[in-house]
């Protein structure tokens, strides 16, 4: 089988997961890793399953993977698994979980098999941080708490899942 995993990371918390996506699924397939900026859409056929990662963006995927979903043709032969990071201490657990239905709701309206979507806690970018203390109103001390917790992330059991996630699809492609 071969495989592509793209992501769009700014913090590298998607490019990490991207590579230990990258990593278990190439112990047993052709398997590319690229940045979804350096994607040639025209050459996605020579696949047969993409790992589309993004951060989570204002309660969705980041604006270049949802492009990039948005641009696939309808009824490719390929089929999608998706991963997400996000700072889910920082907002509500339903801001990441709009960006796993828009994997959903797009593969679905363009009639292309979607496996699943994997997430992680991440890192939030620090130049964003006193905007978003103050958009959640989230007090100094609470907010320090939630930071702590988000720069533990993505981690080693992190990584794991997202290896263990990869056998899981591979076991769905297989059979």
């Amino acid at each position: 089988m071969k495989i592509l995993v793209t992501y769009f990371s700014q913090t590298a918390n998607t490019r990490q997961i991207a590579e230990a996506i990258q990593a278990e699924s190439a112990q047993s397939n052709e398997t590319n890793l690229t940045a979804v900026n350096k994607i040639d859409a025209a050459r996605l056929n020579d696949y047969n399953l993409l790992f589309i990662g993004a951060p989570i963006h204002v309660r969705g995927l980041a604006a270049p993977v949802k492009d990039l979903l948005e641009s696939l043709p309808d009824n490719p032969d390929y089929k999608i698994a998706g991963f997400i990071t996000h700072a889910s201490s920082a907002y509500s657990k339903e801001g990441f979980e709009s960006g796993i239905q828009q994997f959903n709701d797009i593969c679905k309206k363009k009639g292309i098999a979607y496996l699943g979507c994997f997430d992680c806690q991440g890192r939030l970018t620090p130049e964003i941080h006193d905007m978003v203390q103050k958009a959640q109103n989230i007090p100094d001390d609470e907010w320090t708490e939630k930071m702590a917790e988000c720069d533990r992330h993505p981690n080693a059991e992190d990584e794991e899942n997202a290896r263990q996630f990869v056998r899981d699809i591979l076991s769905r492609v297989d059979s």
